[in-house]
């Protein structure tokens, strides 16, 4: 015979005579609760008592228990939530600690605290019974219950809802929000942001805010709040290391704004701005609060938010993205890491755009990712070439865009290095990356492998810099801006960067330069552009100068240009000289000396014979020598028309070269250091 408040069976299956609600176990637990709470040992099953056993699904109804925000029970796409407050608590309980028994004496705790009344017991039964009517929730057992249904079931000590995992959303926070974990750190930052973010939005609202909540839901609903707080900073940090704190930045303001203690959101703000250009800004992020923490709590803000704004304050380059890149903000939906500097408009280049797009985007084949190298002369645009190409292609490589260069501004980099600056930019931690060149380069491959991948490297000078770069997947591509001529099997299809020419330059100009006067004098604009080379870099440099400098006419600008100056042009920013400067400081000793003495020796053309002379070194040498800075791009060569040569060609220096390097130290080395210095690797 069932008992008429909890629906136990005593002893009736088991021989015994029933006996009355007095003995009902459930009253039997609730006067051993006080032992039990000060011993913290679940009591046993008394004599007589038989647990129900859990009915095996056999399909149905689903039912649904939403925790995170309004209490919510769907079942069968209905919803059937009680609306008692009480029974909510109960169910609440039950399903914070879903498929463990709760005990009697938690349940009457969370009811009413240290003074429950004397009919607790009895009361607790009726709300149990209550729940029990619930589709979803009957009790296999009891009377009309459904064949298969999932249970409320009476165990010994307590209750426990047994209900699958996947029934609470809760539960689905928590899978989400470790499958993102995983992500985080097996490299797959993009992956890793996309998981927790679905995390995020199983939440409604802050768990549970419809109920009145006791001490033990109280205390559960923090420790998910807590949880719910924890994935978000996880959240925020992929983003970061993804690049999108323009987009961070309002979401972050207004997490700042609800949580004004909560310095890791602070820091992050302050971040997010700092690298969006905002500096001021960022600082005003820490007074305010440093403000509130003062006023309200006593406190300075923590050490790491501390020096978090005297880097900012110093600028300091370790709060940029790996690598110094600026990240472009609007990622792809697929969440791909996008790692490029920051895009600019190109003149006069649209053909040759499309012509090694084309190269790039061509099938896949078995021989691995399709390399073209681009190269130029000093000033051309290589890099900004590239960049500018690689933020075109997203539809192409939809999986990834990255950038690394061996052009640091503290020094050459190492291949490990660049692939250090490439891990970090998928979601790599660089404290935890292998020390090895080779482990790095495997842990790059594996990443790239499945993956549509375009890779930008940038101030390559040799293949062996490259090869170990390469990404695994042949759908996916490599661009090199080489500051020399590059030659190996890897690269399939080359790109010799020209010069704009007049029309181009001038039109490049004038946008640069942007509303103004009318620049007079277009003989003298046209002889300006002309000595810059009509290349991209040294023009700029030259509109800079104007700008700097606006009483200046174009007459005094070319005249500023064509004189002398070894002691300022190596100092002065902006000039036109500065590419030709830095080409030749990535030169042998022996190429960039013998490059100086020609432009101070010669004023044309000049022969094979007419430079060995000035060099002091035989014919043969002085012709590989020549040939050499061919490469480099800092000699032209035509046929040889001069009838005193025996050689196929003559040489030559652009003036933008030859200016530069007029301005450059005289070289003090001898002629056996030109003749015989020891081969360098340009890179």
């Amino acid at each position: 015979m069932p008992c008429v408040s909890c629906a136990c069976r005593w002893g009736s299956d088991a021989g015994e005579p029933t006996r009355g609600l007095s003995d009902c176990h459930l009253l039997y637990a609730r006067r051993r609760a006080p032992l039990e709470r000060k011993s913290r040992i679940r009591p046993h099953a008394h004599e007589g008592i038989r647990p129900y056993q859990r009915c095996k699904p056999t399909g149905g109804p689903v039912l649904q228990i939403g925790l995170l925000g309004t209490l919510q029970v769907v079942h069968d796409g209905v919803h059937v939530t009680p609306s008692a407050p009480k029974v909510r608590q109960v169910l609440a309980l039950l399903a914070l600690r879903a498929n463990t028994t709760v005990p009697l004496h938690q349940l009457v705790e969370e009811l009413w605290e240290e003074h429950p009344p004397s009919s607790a017991a009895t009361t607790l039964q009726t709300y149990i019974y209550q729940l029990r009517k619930l589709p979803g929730l009957c009790d296999p057992h009891h009377p009309g219950a459904v064949a298969g249904a999932r249970a409320l079931l009476t165990t010994p000590g307590g209750y426990r809802l047994s209900i699958p995992q996947n029934s609470l959303d809760s539960q689905e926070f928590a899978e989400l929000a470790e499958r993102g974990r995983a992500s985080m750190e097996g490299g797959s930052v993009a992956e890793a942001a996309d998981l927790l973010q679905r995390a995020l939005t199983v939440w409604r609202g802050p768990a549970l805010s419809d109920l009145v909540l006791g001490p033990i839901v109280g205390i559960d609903t923090l420790r998910l709040e807590e949880q719910r707080y924890e994935v978000l900073e996880e959240r925020l940090d992929a983003d970061l290391l993804l690049g999108r704190h323009h987009r961070l930045i309002s979401e972050l303001t207004a997490l700042a704004a609800d949580n004004p203690t909560r310095e890791g959101l602070h820091a992050k703000l302050m971040l997010s701005l700092y690298r969006a250009g905002r500096r001021p800004e960022a600082l005003e992020v820490f007074q305010r609060m440093r403000r509130v923490l003062t006023r309200e709590l006593g406190l300075e803000p923590c050490s790491e938010l501390q020096r978090l704004h005297q880097q900012v304050l110093a600028g300091d380059r370790c709060l940029d993205l790996p690598g110094g890149r600026t990240v472009v903000h609007g990622p792809p939906a697929t969440g791909a890491p996008v790692a490029l500097p920051a895009d600019v408009p190109l003149v006069g280049r649209e053909a040759e755009l499309q012509h090694v797009a084309r190269m790039v985007s061509e099938p896949r084949t078995a021989d691995g990712p399709r390399c073209v190298a681009v190269s130029g002369p000093p000033g051309a645009g290589t890099t900004a070439f590239a960049v500018h190409l690689a933020h075109r292609l997203g539809e192409v490589f939809p999986d990834g865009r990255l950038y690394t260069s061996f052009g640091a501004a503290a020094g050459q980099l190492t291949v490990g290095d660049a692939l250090a600056n490439l891990l970090e930019a998928v979601g790599h931690r660089r404290s935890e990356l292998p020390p090895h060149e080779v482990d790095r380069a495997r842990m790059f491959h594996a990443w790239t492998a499945g993956r549509r991948v375009l890779l930008v490297i940038d101030d390559v000078a040799s293949i062996d810099q490259v090869a170990h770069l390469l990404p695994a997947d042949s759908g996916s591509a490599v661009l090199v801006a080489g500051y020399r001529r590059l030659y190996g099997g890897r690269f399939k299809s080359r790109m010799d960067l020209a010069p704009l020419g007049p029309e181009g330059s001038l039109d490049l100009f004038v946008s640069a330069l942007g509303p103004g006067p009318t620049l007079g004098d277009p003989p003298g604009l046209y002889a300006m552009l002309n000595l810059c080379g009509n290349l991209p870099g040294p023009t700029l440099e030259a509109v800079g100068l104007l700008t700097l400098r606006p009483h200046w006419s174009i007459h005094q600008l070319f005249d500023w240009l064509s004189r002398n100056r070894p002691a300022c042009a190596a100092h002065q920013r902006p000039h036109p000289f500065h590419h030709v400067v830095r080409r030749c400081g990535r030169l042998e000793p022996r190429l960039r000396d013998a490059l100086v003495a020609l432009a101070r020796e010669t004023t044309g053309d000049v022969t094979v014979e007419q430079a060995a002379a000035i060099l002091g070194v035989d014919a043969d040498d002085t012709e590989e020598l020549l040939e050499e800075l061919v490469e480099f791009f800092l000699l032209g060569v035509d046929r040889a028309s001069e009838p005193t040569t025996e050689r196929f060609f003559q040489y030559r220096l652009a003036p933008l070269v030859r200016t530069a390097l007029r301005a450059m130290p005289q070289p003090a080395r001898s002629r056996h250091a030109i003749q015989g210095g020891a081969p360098q690797s340009a890179a």
